[in-house]
């Protein structure tokens, strides 16, 4: 009876922290999202500093707030939360590439993300199960066509990654030619970055791990991309690879089956 009571108590604690986090995120994201559509001097000011064109703003406050829809019902927070990452990861590139403070302006969105996840990984023991280590799925295994399809659809969204990687150690820009949306001599610590995130993305004990962080990553190259005026189509090659690296881990986990699309009890 101890024990019971011990747990039930845990667990509590467990499920008041995460609704926590989730008020402040909500909160801090809703703010940001209203922002987005004034012209208050510090919204202005900000988006000149960081070189996003004044259409763009209005656009990425509906985003943040079909986000929000989407992480506030519980059916689809995880949903709503890789959406977020991918949102949050642009705006660490952003922040990059015009080279402000690190730790207290680059990576200030990935301190925002430890709220978006930590506020599902305290209610969800499916999430605690996954991230940040993988144990052995609980629920049914997939059957041997799912399973390799998944393995397929992983390879392949792999390897366009380490593409990626391999490319940036052996382009050179063309004389005369526009400099690219990132800063060339960021371009090498990039490729190890992808090398990682594959790495970790393929090892089974980090996989979830490893397909948040390059949520991330590839949100970032959708960011640069649109901020730099390319064309819609080429900007959101980054949001395919992420959705193939998603659907090869759905195919082959049995747990992210259970978080994605929806969440079942």
């Amino acid at each position: 009876m101890a024990v019971d009571l011990e747990t039930a108590s845990s667990s509590k604690a467990r499920t008041y922290t995460g609704y926590t986090l989730a008020a402040l995120f909500l909160l801090f994201m809703l703010l940001d999202a209203v922002m987005k559509f004034t012209h208050a001097a510090p919204v202005i000011a900000a988006n000149t500093q960081l070189e996003i064109p004044p259409w763009m703003t209005p656009a990425l406050g509906v985003i943040v707030l079909v986000c929000l829809a989407l992480y506030a019902i519980p059916a689809t927070a995880v949903l709503g939360a890789v959406l977020f990452t991918g949102y949050l990861g642009g705006a660490i590139a952003v922040h990059a590439r015009v080279g402000n403070p690190f730790f207290s302006h680059t990576l200030f969105p990935l301190y925002v993300a430890l709220f978006l996840w930590g506020a599902i990984w305290f209610r969800d023991q499916t999430l605690r199960d996954l991230f940040p280590i993988v144990k052995s799925p609980q629920a049914s295994a997939p059957s041997k066509g799912m399973l390799y399809t998944g393995y397929t659809v992983t390879v392949l969204a792999a390897l366009f990654v380490l593409f990626s990687a391999v490319m940036k150690f052996i382009y050179t820009l063309p004389a005369g030619a526009p400099p690219p949306g990132f800063p060339m001599e960021h371009m090498h610590t990039l490729a190890y970055l992808e090398f990682v995130l594959v790495a970790l993305y393929l090892f089974p004990r980090t996989a979830f791990f490893g397909t948040v962080f390059l949520t991330g990553y590839l949100g970032g190259a959708t960011a640069i991309n649109l901020r730099s005026g390319e064309p819609i189509g080429a900007s959101l090659i980054p949001v395919i690879v992420g959705v193939a690296l998603w659907a090869g881990y759905w195919l082959r986990s049995a747990e992210v089956r259970s978080l994605l699309p929806a969440r079942r009890r």
